[in-house]
């Protein structure tokens, strides 16, 4: 049942009650109230925009405030609607590696992973390679074997019919009938009981609407923040009614060891190296899904090299006048629910648009490969991990809005150039001419927000325990990237997915 608090025909006289209230209606939180459902729990889900973004509450609720080193993504608007991120997301999905630092390990969430890629409905392969090559009966190409100290992962792609939560786990959601969504309710406060040991209850506001602005109360047994990194550090620190520091934060931890992937493009790749790294290292096409390698630095590498957790892979950039563009443009305008609109629009632009799209299937189904029109640039580019625990932080400004203060360490910056220089290295034995080197190299962070409640064994340096609960207090759990202690994963989406599916089986043994 879906209820829209911007356009109750009267006030809500009476807390709503449930015994799982969820804060945040993004990616972590439907996967969450989804099984959740299915396990017979009564979940409220609560949601601060629409269910579009058009339909969004004031972007105010999320202005942030930047100190340090500028963070690009942070000023970019957040997708506050109904489904969050994944109206936008990329849809590539890889699996937290097995040398990490976390304190689950990457076996603990291996069986939720199965679970989230059946939701997302791509294939079963392995991540890896070696096993994904032998699976299709090839041999692993010489190029890789060629380049040393790397762990090549192979990364899977959601199709866009299913990257969309809110058009797929949401749809159900709505239709339950044990299952409450409020629209246009954003979370104020949390309201600590005098005790200190958990949470009675949270606040939200609405819009303005037929009643002006409403301020609702919402009791749960269970409490479950889903939200984005910054705005669930933003609802901690300011829930300060019996607790001035905060939610959580006795231990002076929130908004600490905030960290994200610093990418860049190391290599304009041209030919004669084009056309034979496209055929080493291009997508390829499996049941239905699509792949990508990913070349990542070994530990032996990083140890010898100094480096923090780094890979590189292959990202291509159409011409804007191009079949393939306005191709992509259709199919980001039906993940995000305005194909029509997109559609009338491209009408002049259809014909070449059909042909690349006849050239994409042929290829996907005949080569088993991703098509690549000879137009198309083709470029190397790294992501990195930063070094952790990092100094960088969030805090709260007086009117308390959310203070990011980004910090560059000189390691992160080291290991963009290093193994910038270890591929070229190798890849110009082979490769002579064909590959155009940045230097330097231009920063950016990949929008992969992270950290800040960190999930851990000791409430002096964490936040959440490492199954997800806020230390101290019995009732309130926190799923979001936030609690990602450092960025091993170098894609967040499927370890959250898989977090997600974990928290809602311990949820439902507690009921």
């Amino acid at each position: 049942m879906e209820i829209d608090l911007a356009h109750l025909d009267s006030p809500q006289s009476n807390p709503l009650r449930a015994h799982i209230c969820i804060i945040g209606a993004g990616i972590a939180g439907l996967t969450l109230a989804h099984k959740l459902t299915r396990l017979g729990a009564d979940v409220l889900l609560l949601e601060a925009g629409g269910r579009t973004q058009s339909a969004s509450s004031d972007d105010s609720d999320a202005e942030v405030i930047q100190q340090g080193h500028p963070h690009p993504g942070t000023a970019e608007p957040s997708a506050r609607a109904f489904g969050g991120t994944s109206l936008t997301w990329g849809g590539q999905l890889l699996p937290l590696p097995e040398n990490n630092t976390w304190p689950i390990t990457a076996a603990e969430l291996a069986p939720f992973n199965n679970e989230a890629e059946h939701l997302l409905g791509v294939d079963d392969l392995s991540y890896d390679a070696p096993s994904f090559f032998t699976k299709l009966q090839e041999r692993t190409p010489d190029l890789l074997e060629q380049l040393p100290q790397l762990d090549v992962a192979v990364s899977k792609f959601v199709p866009f019919a299913h990257r969309n939560l809110a058009q797929t786990l949401g749809r159900d959601l709505r239709a339950h009938s044990k299952t409450r969504v409020l629209l246009h309710a954003q979370a104020t406060e949390l309201l600590l009981a005098p005790t200190r040991d958990r949470i009675q209850a949270v606040l939200v506001r609405t819009p303005a609407g037929p009643h002006g602005v409403q301020t609702h109360r919402i009791e749960a047994t269970h409490f479950v923040l889903a939200a984005g990194t910054i705005e669930t550090v933003r609802l901690l620190l300011a829930s300060r009614s019996v607790a001035p520091e905060g939610v959580g934060n006795q231990n002076d931890q929130v908004g600490r060891n905030f960290h994200d992937h610093l990418t860049t493009t190391a290599a304009t790749i041209q030919n004669p190296a084009r056309d034979h790294v496209l055929t080493t290292l291009g997508p390829r096409v499996f049941r239905g899904t699509l792949h990508s390698f990913k070349l990542a630095a070994d530990p032996e590498l990083r140890a010898r090299l100094h480096l923090t957790p780094i890979l590189a892979h292959l990202t291509f950039e159409e011409s804007d006048t191009s079949g393939m563009a306005v191709l992509r443009s259709l199919l980001r305008a039906r993940q995000q629910g305005h194909l029509s609109t997109t559609l009338r629009q491209s009408l002049p632009r259809l014909p070449p648009t059909l042909l690349e799209a006849a050239h994409l299937t042929w290829s996907a189904r005949i080569q088993r490969r991703r098509y690549i029109s000879q137009q198309t640039k083709v470029f190397l580019r790294l992501n990195a991990a930063q070094q952790t625990p990092s100094t960088s932080r969030i805090t709260l400004s007086p009117d308390l809005k959310p203070i990011l203060d980004w910090r560059l360490h000189p390691t992160e910056l080291s290991t963009l150039r290093a193994f910038s220089t270890h591929l070229r290295t190798h890849l110009e034995r082979t490769h002579s001419t064909g590959f155009t080197w940045n230097d330097p190299l231009h920063l950016d962070d990949a929008r992969h927000a992270m950290g800040g409640a960190c999930m851990g064994t000791h409430p002096h340096t964490s936040v959440v325990t490492p199954n997800l609960r806020v230390h101290n207090l019995q009732n309130l759990f926190v799923v979001s990237a936030a609690t990602f202690p450092d960025g091993s994963p170098q894609l967040p989406t499927l370890p959250l997915m898989a977090l997600s599916l974990r928290l809602a089986e311990q949820l439902h043994k507690l009921y």
